[in-house]
């Protein structure tokens, strides 16, 4: 059961996330809130490509989460599942620690403890 919870979490946590960064695709002036916090106002074009990867990527990982509640079929074996949770586990685990060691307090307040229950989640899965 707490497993079926921690992947909704995911699956809600990196379908935000993906429209976070849809919206820096699309030019929202969300600067100090990624990447640092080191732009303000809209992201110069490299980093938007940056932001357009993370969109399909986040994405997908939350499709991924949304196989282990068990509302879309699992396209891993069980093995190659694992080891994909502990990947993740391992992703999560950067973003935590980058998201709480910018210099950008806006960032930090906003994905701080966001990105901390997102890891904790994803060890859940993963065990």
């Amino acid at each position: 059961m707490l497993e079926i919870f921690a992947a909704g979490f995911l699956v809600f946590a990196f379908t935000a996330l993906a429209l976070f960064e849809l919206a820096i695709v699309l030019g929202a002036p969300l600067g100090e809130y990624s990447f640092g916090g080191q732009n303000k106002g809209t992201l110069p074009a490299a980093w938007r490509v940056v932001a357009f990867f993370f969109v399909f990527f986040s994405l997908a990982v939350a499709g991924h989460y949304l196989a282990q509640t068990g509302v879309l079929n699992p396209l891993l074996d069980a093995p190659t599942n694992s080891v994909v949770n502990w990947l993740l586990v391992g992703f999560t685990t950067f973003s935590a620690v980058a998201n709480n060691l910018t210099r950008s307090q806006k960032e930090k307040r906003l994905w701080g403890g966001t990105t901390v229950a997102m890891l904790l989640c994803a060890v859940i899965v993963a065990i």
